[in-house]
């Protein structure tokens, strides 16, 4: 099988589980101490340092693995005095044999190390540039999208804060500052922290910031004459990291 993380998924179960399989308790105890960043090491050291190891894991097991697989990094988490694993934007892909950088940082990301290794193993590496490149633009969207409803929602505290104080001192203020209070909304809109909103919103400072800004046209290929003229997308996967002395 293929090292995804439906594979590295049977291996722990197997390494969590009374009776598991020796052979995949054996694999996983053997490539668990690859994936630690060590301290002061940068990517492409930790590449450099555990890319032969890990191939060398994937050879020696064909009854269970083939020779295609990636490893991710893994940093330190610091919580509670106590040190933590946590993965990095970082794997290295054994059919590239390559150190490529995705967008997941979580546990819960592995789609995009999955995504990698498929497009590899088929062998169209203009497809998984282009993809790559898709991801890390769609996670920059998704990353500001969770930021401007943060931002949302402490204008929405604020309007709280106002409405509280306005009515701390109601006894004592204005007319004018009576007012305000009998005009603050006291109604919540879900729609108002949307995507829909967000991309509204987006679009109008756009219009308002960059008028003339050219339309943004991503990578493609034409064909004319029966030939494939390329417009290529700038790379976000890292030369070859294997060292000279290795």
């Amino acid at each position: 099988m293929d090292l995804d993380s439906k594979a590295y998924s049977k291996l722990i179960h197997a390494h969590n589980s009374f009776g598991g399989s020796e052979e995949y308790i054996r694999i996983i105890f053997a490539i668990l101490p690859l994936a630690e960043r060590h301290d002061h090491e940068t990517p492409e050291m930790w590449c450099s340092r555990i890319h032969d190891p890990f191939r060398k894991i994937l050879e020696e097991n064909p009854r269970i693995l083939s020779k295609n697989g990636y490893i991710t990094m893994y940093g330190k988490l610091y919580l509670d005095d106590r040190i933590h694993n946590r993965p990095t934007n970082y794997i290295y892909c054994s059919v590239c044999n390559s150190l490529v950088f995705t967008p997941a940082n979580s546990l819960f990301e592995d789609r995009y190390g999955d995504n990698h290794l498929k497009r590899c193993i088929s062998g169209n590496t203009i497809l998984n540039e282009y993809a790559i490149r898709n991801e890390i633009l769609k996670s920059i969207d998704t990353r500001e999208f969770q930021i401007w409803q943060y931002k949302q929602y402490i204008l929405q505290e604020e309007a709280k804060i106002n409405r509280l104080r306005l009515e701390l001192f109601s006894q004592s203020t204005s007319d004018s500052e009576n007012d305000k209070l009998a005009s603050v909304s006291y109604d919540y809109d879900i729609r108002s922290v949307s995507y829909e909103s967000y991309l509204s919103a987006k679009a109008t400072i756009a219009e308002n910031t960059m008028p003339s800004a050219p339309k943004f046209k991503p990578a493609c290929i034409s064909v004319t004459s029966g030939n494939q003229e390329m417009i290529p997308p700038t790379s976000y996967q890292s030369s070859n990291c294997k060292s000279d002395t290795g």
